[in-house]
């Protein structure tokens, strides 16, 4: 099969190809979650930025903001908007008490169908499948009733290994529990952040901002 352009760039042999395709669950098999932070930005009156990083925290992973906390396993989901006010207030957000409520409620994300469809493909062909998610053990049941876990290979969540995107350890251990070799690893997440240190390790990244788009660029990276 000749080398296509994204190989190319990737500087892939001709004798390359993957073993595991990894897969994000927000952004990337469900609709991002920054949709739900964009709406509430708009009731709060903050901008979507400054919304987002009182939210989410900033995008390097650090060990003070709660909502990495909790995706660490650290903290409980339920503590995580009263911790939320310091940096509410560096950022002069406006916050009315029930942000972490809206942005997690039920019906507020759907499920991305033909992603889905892909993961089954990916796995039909041969490959193994990973899920790696930053999560809380509070939504394992919604994650069990929104996707069949048996897709995966391997599931990764950022509580069970008390790791978070984009922290390295993370990505160590998801190869580890895979039993496939860095470079021979493709990765989908919809924040560029996310993709940063697996490039460094050896994997191949997609970042994730058009579902079909992404698809297409996974299947020129799939042998024929």
């Amino acid at each position: 099969m000749p080398l296509t352009d994204a190989e190319t760039e990737r500087g892939h042999p001709p004798t390359w190809s993957p073993r595991a395709v990894v897969f994000d669950f927000g952004g990337v098999l469900i609709t991002p979650i920054t949709n739900q932070i964009d709406k509430i930005a708009g009731t709060n009156g903050a901008t979507a930025a400054a919304m987002r990083e009182v939210l989410l925290g900033p995008r390097e992973s650090g060990a003070g903001h709660p909502w990495h906390r909790a995706e660490r396993g650290e903290i409980a989901v339920a503590e995580i908007q009263d911790l939320l006010r310091p940096w509410a207030e560096r950022l002069d957000v406006p916050l009315h008490g029930d942000e972490i409520d809206r942005m997690l409620a039920a019906g507020e994300y759907t499920v991305v169908d033909e992603m889905v469809a892909c993961v089954d493909d990916v796995r039909r062909a041969g490959h193994a499948t990973g899920l790696l998610t930053n999560t809380f053990a509070e939504f394992r049941p919604t994650l069990e009733r929104d996707l069949d876990l048996a897709l995966f290979d391997v599931v990764i969540e950022s509580y069970a290994v008390g790791s978070r995107k984009p922290e390295h350890f993370i990505y160590e251990a998801t190869a580890d529990a895979l039993g496939v070799a860095h470079d021979r690893i493709v990765y989908l997440d919809d924040f560029d952040q996310n993709l940063e240190p697996p490039e460094a390790l050896g994997w191949t990244t997609i970042h994730v901002t058009d579902p079909a788009a992404a698809i297409r660029e996974l299947v020129d990276l799939l042998p024929g």
